[in-house]
């Protein structure tokens, strides 16, 4: 007996290339979801979340930090598949303030 059409794929790459990251400012309450290449840098994924939820380009990224899961990512270089984002997590943004203040590079 045999069967004509196609096996059901069973590939996930292409799924499991792009994640659906929700970026916040919990400060001044704004929300952007986005679905993205888990290759994306996370220093990337603030600038789009902050260009889109500020629906302006003049604000310098390096004025704002990044939290996953509560903590500061303190290495904006790693992609989201090397922080172990997963898909719906919460990347939020936050202005450097009086009591964040930037790391001292001097």
């Amino acid at each position: 007996m045999s069967h004509d059409s196609p096996a059901p794929s069973t590939d996930r790459s292409a799924a499991a290339s792009t994640v659906i990251v929700r970026m916040v400012m919990p400060d001044r309450w704004l929300e952007q979801v986005d679905d993205l290449p888990v290759s994306t840098p996370v220093r990337e994924v603030k600038a789009i979340g902050l260009r889109a939820m500020l629906q302006r380009s003049t604000d310098d990224p390096a004025d704002y930090y990044l939290e996953y899961a509560e903590r500061r990512v303190r290495d904006e270089d790693v992609t989201l598949a090397e922080l172990g984002f997963r898909p719906r997590e919460i990347l939020a943004i936050r202005a450097y303030d009086l009591g964040h203040y930037k790391r001292f590079e001097g």
